[in-house]
């Protein structure tokens, strides 16, 4: 680019009006990216509009997310003359009000998208012809001055978002695409929606003007997940010249564009005050925080309340808690150790973000002294065992017998009394209570052993001394054995390894397990008690900070 700008010069500086009435102001220079990360209706549009309204004139390229993707022919339909009547049509167009919503050259946008192309590509020949006829200069000189061809730098990011087309102009002017691997050729109107977006999108970055401000609203629209990230990231590297400013949903692609120098703005909300915008609740994120993925995602997504759970998005966890805590959203963290990495992550870096985060675990026979230290880290761990052992508490038990007897006209309390019965007998059959006692005096040793792990080693040997906690444990669970004591086994054996929920599902009368635990979600969603009696069961400081 012959005016190339030095690098990190500022093109504009903007001053974004803020809810907190606190203004946020944005530099936006020569090879960064300010990436945009908000919900649907958070006002990452109407922030575009107020970018380009406040950037000066020339020095903006607006893609806008409402952009048209199909074309009747293969080439422009516009004339000279036509395209240069349209300039101060579109600066105009570009920074209305309504232009967040409303694209008044829908009808023309890809006809100059390209216009520009073949325009760009006629004077780059133009240009070549005059360096080999008027100053004979050599091919090295010609391609040291030139660099790579405009057209071989379409087809490079079109092949880098991992398309299998190419595309070729025809001597009569219009565009064909060509399969790389087929070799068949077609015009580019017949393209794919994904395909005919991926080139519009490309060419609108190509043909921007030198050293100006790129503005890509949602330019995820219309492509696939496994397209996006990829082109756009392609297309940031074929234009070093410019700037960027990516306004997107799609946290892959942010996370990307993260990693690249600029900034990342989370975008919560928008007041209006009639037409006029009152604030944007927007802040800045840094990426150099020392946070887990799942992390990220949360604060990049826009979230204040994080709650980082175990297991997945199909987990009996994230059904559960989805509905004790729906003021919290939920991150499915996996496994223990990147719950507690995640919340400590958040809490450490509080400067980084605007969110508050806390996580649940499973108890896990856990003493009262470990779960005072993870409480204190903002962890909770459940005073049940495992997650399993909440949807068979007694209260729950007998709203799903309820449930089944207002289908049969059984009696609740013989059917609860079943239940019970016959999860008793599944944790005690075939050695049982030996094996949910072993597992629990192993997972108290192992934990003993973290914690007795000296913090400097020296000496040749370390020596462990810890007493086994098996015979106490065995001694515990036969008690609660012989006195049928259903509820206290529930909380401290691992039911999830025993026939226990099978069985009881079939003395309620339920056709398997799953629907057991379906029926169960119903009617705790339709029993504020029973959502209150299970939050303390969850997490007693949890539930007092939580909406309700």
């Amino acid at each position: 680019m012959s005016d190339a700008l030095p690098p990190e010069t500022t093109i504009a500086t903007w001053t974004i009006p803020r809810v907190s009435g606190d203004p946020l102001t944005i530099d936006s220079a020569v090879g960064e990216v300010i990436t945009v990360v908000g919900a649907n209706g958070a006002g990452k549009s109407a922030l575009a509009t107020y970018i380009a309204g406040q950037t000066p004139t020339g020095k903006l390229h607006r893609v806008l997310a409402q952009r048209k993707i199909w074309f009747a022919a293969s080439g422009p339909n516009i004339s000279a003359s036509g395209r240069e009547q349209m300039v101060n049509n579109l600066n105009y167009w570009n920074t209305a009000i309504d232009s967040r919503f409303l694209d008044h050259a829908d009808g023309q946008r890809t006809d100059i998208t390209l216009f520009d192309l073949l325009g760009k590509i006629a004077a780059e020949d133009q240009r070549i012809a005059e360096l080999v006829l008027t100053e004979r200069r050599t091919p090295e000189e010609i391609e040291a001055i030139i660099g790579t061809r405009l057209f071989d730098v379409l087809n490079s990011v079109l092949e880098k978002a991992g398309l299998v087309i190419r595309v070729k102009i025809t001597d009569k002017q219009t565009f064909m695409a060509v399969h790389r691997e087929l070799g068949n050729e077609y015009p580019i109107a017949q393209m794919s929606d994904g395909e005919r977006s991926a080139l519009l999108l490309a060419a609108e970055v190509l043909v921007a003007p030198d050293n100006c401000i790129i503005l890509l609203d949602e330019p995820e629209r219309h492509l696939h997940r496994s397209i996006s990230a990829g082109l756009v990231e392609a297309l940031i590297d074929s234009r070093t010249d410019c700037a960027f400013v990516v306004l997107t949903h799609d946290l892959d692609l942010a996370l990307g564009l993260s990693a690249r120098p600029g900034k990342v703005l989370a975008a919560l909300g928008v007041n209006w005050s009639e037409n006029t915008i009152a604030g944007w609740d927007i802040n800045e994120f840094s990426t150099e925080a020392d946070l887990t993925e799942n992390a990220r995602r949360a604060i990049l997504g826009g979230r204040k309340r994080i709650l980082f759970i175990e297991g997945t998005t199909d987990s009996l966890d994230y059904a559960l808690y989805s509905l004790l805590f729906p003021a919290w959203t939920l991150s499915a963290s996996g496994n223990c150790e990147w719950v507690i990495r995640s919340v400590e992550g958040i809490k450490k870096t509080q400067s980084h973000h605007w969110v508050d985060a806390a996580g649940i675990v499973d108890g896990d026979g856990r003493s009262q002294q470990e779960r005072d230290a993870l409480i204190t880290k903002g962890i909770h761990p459940i005073k049940v065992s495992e997650v399993e052992s909440l949807y068979y508490m007694p209260a729950v038990l007998t709203a799903v017998a309820t449930k089944f007897t207002q289908l049969d006209g059984k009696d609740t309390e013989q059917r609860v009394c079943a239940a019970k019965a016959a999860g008793i007998a599944a944790l005690a059959s075939n050695q049982g209570l030996h094996r949910i006692a072993k597992k629990l005096a192993t997972d108290e040793v192992s934990r003993k052993l973290v914690t007795a792990v000296p913090s400097e080693i020296t000496d040749p040997k370390i020596t462990f001394n810890l007493p086994s906690p098996y015979a106490e444990i065995r001694a515990r669970l036969d008690e609660l054995h012989a006195g049928d004591n259903y509820e206290e086994l529930v909380r401290i054996a691992s039911i999830r390894d025993s026939a226990f929920r099978d069985r009881v599902a079939a003395a309620l009368g339920a056709q398997s397990k799953e629907q057991y635990q379906s029926v169960a979600r119903r009617a705790i969603a339709e029993s504020p008690a029973l959502i209150a009696e299970l939050r303390l069961e969850v997490a007693d400081q949890l539930f007092d900070r939580s909406d309700h």
